[in-house]
């Protein structure tokens, strides 16, 4: 009986399919990896706060111990003695990402290779790729999803070099409300550099993309309200992030979904760096030590939370912004971070839910829709 060409094929080699790779790179399976780009570019950043190490800890651009959300109620400020709100610059992730797979003697990165279909053998997978077939054990799917959520964060961000000297670099702005362009949550984001270099993001928590007429026009007159004289676009970005409980796309028995399109993004916030990073040490510890991985991100409580959220904001989005700025005044230091985090520690989950009115979650939790 033929062997197969490799033990792990990854099929795109995103933020998941490196993750995945590099953790597999140190060990004894052989891994390929295709991704239909032909070339990387710093095209986006990641953040988080840090609750834990992971091999991307050297791509960090810059870390923050504080951090506002905006409202009618004015300015909230949390900071942190021990917890760092950080950016990962992908360009960064990628350089040392593929450093560490050109290392291995064992791992492949095939680009301007896309899959074309899969097809299940007796014990192995064959992929048929634009580049041609190959066969593996074990075929992992990181491709972007193709299954449109129901709910999702939209955003468009300039990283701007001004003239004058506008932004307090120590403090980045989470969420400032504005009046809603979108059929849900609006707000902008501002991820601090220097003085006078920042990420300034437009964002939506929404059922549907605005779009790129609405997103432009709403940045433009977020950048110039800043008066901050000449401007330099350093580079741009957008996305699309997936908010939905239990969002996985469909696929075979047998292969293995992460990334995006296997619930890579935190249903109620859309974080998703960090879980990506947990998912990929589960998956690479599972396929090294021989056992089936299990690709159920959350529990029954994480999801229960998650939803209820999820059907009070979109239910009522004009409440929205208020119940963040709820959450941000009224949970103790450090928990809702935690919680964003991932945490699935009873207190944190208790001081999350305390802070929030009852009224709403209770009608939602009873009347599931």
């Amino acid at each position: 009986m033929p062997v197969p060409n490799v033990d792990v094929a990854i099929l795109g080699g995103g933020c998941a399919g490196l993750s995945l790779a590099v953790r597999l790179a140190q060990s004894n399976l052989s891994v390929r990896v295709i991704e239909p780009r032909s070339t990387y570019e710093n095209d986006r950043t990641w953040s988080f706060w840090r609750t834990r190490a992971d091999p991307f800890q050297g791509c960090v651009r810059k870390e923050w111990t504080s951090w506002t959300i905006v409202g009618s109620h004015g300015q909230t400020t949390r900071d942190s003695s021990h917890l760092r709100y950080q950016t990962v610059e992908s360009g960064a992730f990628y350089t040392h990402a593929l450093d560490r797979i050109a290392a291995s003697s064992k791992t492949s990165l095939s680009l301007g290779v896309s899959a074309k279909d899969i097809v299940k053998m007796k014990d192995r997978w064959q992929i048929n790729t634009t580049s041609g077939p190959f066969t593996a054990t074990t075929v992992v799917d990181t491709r972007p999803p193709q299954r449109i959520p129901t709910y999702g964060q939209f955003f468009l961000g300039r990283e701007i070099k001004t003239e004058r000297p506008i932004f307090n670099s120590d403090v980045v702005q989470l969420m400032s409300f504005r009046k809603a362009r979108s059929m849900g949550v609006d707000f902008v984001y501002i991820l601090p550099f220097a003085a006078d270099q920042a990420l300034i993001e437009v964002t939506s928590f929404a059922p549907d993309n605005p779009g790129d007429q609405v997103f432009n026009e709403w940045l433009n007159a977020e950048i110039l309200a800043l008066d901050a004289g000449q401007i330099e676009i350093v580079r741009k970005e957008a996305g699309a992030l997936p908010m939905e409980v239990s969002f996985t796309d469909h696929v075979p028995d047998g292969i293995i979904r992460m990334g995006l399109g296997g619930g890579g993004a935190r249903p109620s916030t859309g974080y998703a760096f960090s879980r990506i990073q947990d998912h990929a040490d589960h998956i690479a510890d599972a396929l090294i030590h021989g056992r089936d991985p299990n690709i159920v991100l959350d529990g029954k409580v994480t999801r229960f939370m998650d939803r209820v959220f999820l059907q009070v904001l979109t239910s009522n989005p004009a409440q929205g912004p208020a119940l963040f700025e709820k959450l941000f005044r009224n949970t103790p230091r450090d928990r809702l971070e935690r919680f964003l985090s991932g945490s699935t520690c009873a207190a944190d989950r208790l001081s999350v839910m305390m802070s929030l009115p009852p009224r709403p979650f209770l009608q939602a939790a009873v009347f599931p829709k």
